[in-house]
């Protein structure tokens, strides 16, 4: 357990030096000009000197400095070292790639790193006018209108519903003029930079062009970009460098830019790298293969729900609550039927809500006497035309609330009722509307006609579940539901046939969606997508829809009738034609593809580590890394400290 915890402090703190930037960047090193140029590290034919060492440690520090408390000395160093090494061979190696044409350096990626650089140093400048404004007394509401911070009163967020796209692993070719490394033009860039930091004009406000920063403001900025300047200054003396506000502002533009570049050309590496896991030129094993995605299928239909190797598959491939899970693809032989509804939530308004909170049991969840009556009143509020009249806001195509005129120039959500299927201007009719356009549309193709009948209704389900789950992400109000959790927004709940096995979903949801259920079944399977049915909770009104009905089981087996075993051809064959749920047009094969690409490059993804480690070792092997001067904890900790 010790090497594991130790193992994975070493994978966070390595991201972070892989990651990081500019966190401490205000560097305190003090120690002779000489001892910092000495060479503290050989990797191949690049060196490291004592100073840069000690400021990869400063970020290193900064960073990670909480963990220290668990960890000894000589791990942290080993980690850090370790860290260093990496980050440089990473470079390396992209650098090497540079040069051969295979990563391209465009303009515009170098642009951006101006515009980080420039907005760096406006934001330090930033912080030490806000210093100077708050000494003088002045309040933060009263700073100057571009020091204040942006702030975001709507609680608004794009729930845009996007149709499933597959997207297989390529090489990202990059686009653009390649830019030429030794035409820096560091002194134009400067000018550029004081111009963007404090010169007022009045005819512009282009904020990457020039900043319109008013006349009476200005002493206050010199005073502040003086600042920025003396702290340069005061770090250059105690390292007994050059002083010379032109020298330390030049070599601060450099610093900060060298960290930015070797950022984005470790991205564009990491990016590379992963790219060939998908066998690209036949350089790597083709991580993708229909026998590697076959295998894997077969893997998680034979793992164990109590298995903790795979209870990340599961929780990305099932979808579940927090006490009950839906296993749709494990082939534990349980007889119980699992079904999931999709479902769009107009909550209740603020006069119903307060009537509601005023009566007796509202609050009450162990008293059935009080409980029951709440429940009655709460029932005889929503009646049938009560629902049909409340009202929800809804999000336009670009995903976020629309708005109009309340008639005095205010902009309010624009809200819609529930309605009747045959209402216009309502959700239910403009469904029904909707759906109606779809169906003759479909009907009216040649892929119908060569349908048979069972291929017909199952096209028709999809169409209904597909459209109802777009529904709910321009009308539900459970926005959480559409984004926290990745397969509710896609497939909507899972829920157990049994009664009272409800999970954490509220009683009446769990119920109300039974009931669904048993309308649905017509004696030789279920009519899925058929009905809408409204189901009234504390959170409001649940519109609810049957978008699939589920046996544990193999959903694609593995084996024929008789019991041969398909070949992976075959299997491959099954799993490109299966839908993962009636709520998407992602297959199975796709799904299971993803994951092993989420695992592979995803954000915890594995492929990119086992590739650092591996050129590690060839260079250990190769004799390429040298400790020339290596500095203890001990060292580092007082070099930053000035000791």
């Amino acid at each position: 357990m010790k090497n594991f915890k130790t193992k994975i402090f070493a994978i966070i703190l390595c991201i972070c030096m892989c990651l990081s930037v500019l966190t401490g960047c205000s560097l305190w090193v003090k120690n002779s000009q000489v001892d910092n140029e000495k060479i503290a590290l050989k990797i191949g034919d690049t060196v490291i000197t004592k100073e840069e060492l000690i400021e990869d440690y400063n970020r290193f520090y900064q960073q990670n400095s909480t963990y220290f408390m668990y960890y000894d000395e000589e791990t942290i160093m080993d980690i850090f070292y370790n860290s260093v090494v990496t980050n440089k061979i990473v470079l390396l190696e992209a650098e090497k790639l540079v040069d051969d044409g295979t990563l391209v350096i465009t303009d515009s990626d170098i642009q951006d790193i101006w515009d980080k650089v420039f907005d760096y140093v406006y934001s330090q400048i930033d912080s030490n006018e806000k210093s100077i404004l708050s000494l003088d007394g002045v309040e933060e509401a009263d700073y100057p209108a571009r020091l204040q911070e942006e702030k975001d009163d709507s609680t608004e967020k794009a729930y845009k519903y996007e149709a499933y796209e597959f997207e297989p692993v390529t090489v990202k070719t990059a686009e653009g003029t390649s830019f030429n490394p030794d035409d820096f033009k560091i002194g134009d860039q400067i000018t550029k930079l004081k111009q963007y930091i404090l010169k007022y004009d009045a005819s512009t406000t282009d904020e990457k062009d020039m900043q319109n920063i008013p006349a009476e403001e200005l002493a206050i900025r010199n005073q502040a970009y003086s600042m920025f300047i003396s702290d340069l200054q005061f770090n250059a003396k105690a390292n007994k460098k050059d002083s010379a506000s032109e020298t330390v502002l030049k070599a601060e533009v450099e610093r900060v830019y060298k960290l930015y570049f070797e950022s984005m050309l470790y991205t564009k590496y990491q990016e590379y790298i992963n790219s060939t896991s998908a066998g690209v030129a036949d350089k790597y094993e083709n991580q993708y293969s229909d026998a590697i995605i076959a295998e894997k299928y077969k893997k998680l239909l034979n793992a164990s729900k109590e298995s903790n190797s795979v209870e990340s598959s599961y929780i990305e491939l099932v979808t579940s609550t927090s006490t009950d899970t839906l296993l749709l693809y494990h082939n534990e032989d349980i007889g119980d039927l699992y079904f999931s509804v999709q479902h769009i939530l107009v909550k209740f308004d603020d006069d119903t809500l307060d009537t509601l909170k005023a009566t007796a049991g509202y609050d009450v969840t162990k008293d059935a006497i009080f409980r029951n009556y709440y429940e009655q009143v709460r029932a005889s509020i929503a009646t049938d035309d009560f629902v049909k009249t409340m009202q929800t806001s809804y999000r336009g195509e670009d995903g976020y609330t629309v708005k109009e005129d309340d008639g005095t120039g205010k902009m309010v959500d624009k809200k819609i009722a529930i309605g009747d299927a045959d209402t216009a201007g309502t959700i239910l009719g403009e469904y029904a509307a909707e759906l109606d356009n779809r169906l003759t549309a479909f009907h009216a193709t040649d892929e119908y006609a060569a349908m048979t009948e069972a291929q017909k209704t199952y096209a028709e389900q999809r169409i209904k579940t597909i459209l109802f789950q777009e529904f709910s992400w321009k009308y539900s109000e459970d926005t959480g539901s559409l984004v926290g959790d990745k397969v509710s927004g896609v497939m909507g709940f899972g829920i157990n046939n049994k009664a009272n096995e409800n999970g954490s979903l509220v009683k009446e949801f769990a119920n109300g969606a039974r009931a669904l259920l048993a309308a649905a079944d017509n004696g030789d399977g279920y009519d899925i997508g058929k009905n809408i049915s409204a189901v009234v909770s504390d959170y409001g009104v649940h519109l609810m829809m049957l978008t699939g009905v589920y046996n544990k089981g193999e959903v694609v087996s593995t084996t024929k009738p008789g019991g041969t075993v398909k070949t992976d051809t075959e299997l491959v064959s099954d799993l490109k034609n299966t839908y993962i749920s009636n709520l998407t047009s992602q297959s199975l094969y796709e799904y299971v593809y993803d994951m092993i690409k989420s695992e592979l490059v995803g954000d915890s993804g594995t492929y990119f580590t086992d590739h650092k480690n591996a050129l590690v070792k060839s260079y250990k092997d190769a004799d390429k890394i040298k400790y020339v001067n290596k500095m203890t904890n001990t060292e580092l900790t007082n070099a930053l400290s000035g000791k």
